[in-house]
């Protein structure tokens, strides 16, 4: 590749992440995304946290984690899992107040809804509920 071609790939880049910046600051504009978009972050971090806690009872009482992702971190950093698990609800719930498009906040919202899904499923598993 030549440095001309380096560069005009470069240039289209940035000028493409410009398009994105203008539109998440649209987005970011209508009162409603914004409302929408702190809603749907708070009860994507209150189902998060849940579903640690939730998961470490599921595991004292001896269930196994089905989540391959989530295994392999457990694997790895035994009980500091919970450190990229809640690392990476941050990063999303950062990027949806970035850009609380309408589109976005409806792929966040069956998100959140299959977050509360699994702290259900943890919750029956360890027999509360």
């Amino acid at each position: 590749m030549t440095l001309e071609a380096i560069m005009t790939a470069g240039t289209a880049y940035a000028a493409r992440w410009a398009r994105v910046g203008e539109a998440a600051a649209r987005a970011r504009a209508i009162p409603s995304n914004r409302i929408a978009a702190l809603l749907i972050v708070a009860i994507y971090n209150a189902a998060g946290f849940a579903d640690v806690a939730s998961t470490t009872m599921g595991l004292q009482a001896g269930a196994a984690e089905m989540n391959p992702v989530i295994r392999s971190f457990m694997d790895a950093l035994s009980h500091y899992w919970v450190i990229p698990k809640l690392g990476s609800q941050l990063l999303v719930s950062a990027m949806i107040l970035w850009f609380p498009h309408r589109f976005v906040l409806s792929i966040f919202s069956v998100a959140v809804l299959t977050t509360l899904l699994v702290v259900l499923n943890n919750l029956r598993i360890i027999g509360m509920l």
